[in-house]
């Protein structure tokens, strides 16, 4: 284990990820050391005849915005600071791509995320990353 742990953690403001979020937390903050790096992976879509690019990136900021609303207001409550991002592109691959990039020790996400049909494909999102990624996944209920 390195000396200094990085974790990352995805967030969608579903209450699996805002739990991971927490678990991350009480780790670095036990642990007296360590940072956090907080990412929320919009699902990229195209423009199209009715939908412009400037309303696609309108809309996915709302979102992004939305989601780390919960993560923002943990943190300042637990006073720690964590570098949050947003991307946007494939979650899964975005976060495995990430975790390397920035050479993380861990990742802590959520089980499932957000509604019915969301729910499983971040369940599905959370399966793929275990299976991609370079360092140890920890998933949380």
């Amino acid at each position: 284990m390195r000396s200094t742990q990085t974790i990352l953690v995805p967030v969608d403001g579903s209450d699996p990820s805002t739990r991971a979020l927490e678990y991350a937390v009480d780790r670095v903050t036990m642990a007296g050391k360590g940072s956090l790096r907080v990412v929320n992976v919009q699902l990229g879509m195209p423009a199209s005849r009715y939908v412009s690019r400037d309303m696609i990136a309108e809309h996915q900021h709302r979102l992004a915005d939305a989601a780390l609303k919960a993560a923002r207001a943990l943190l300042k409550r637990r006073k720690l600071d964590a570098d949050i991002s947003v991307h946007i592109g494939d979650p899964a691959a975005t976060i495995v791509t990430l975790a390397k990039r920035r050479g993380c020790s861990e990742i802590v996400m959520g089980s499932r995320g957000r509604g019915r049909v969301a729910g499983m494909l971040l369940g599905s999102v959370a399966s793929k990353v275990i299976q991609l990624s370079p360092c140890p996944v920890t998933i949380v209920k």
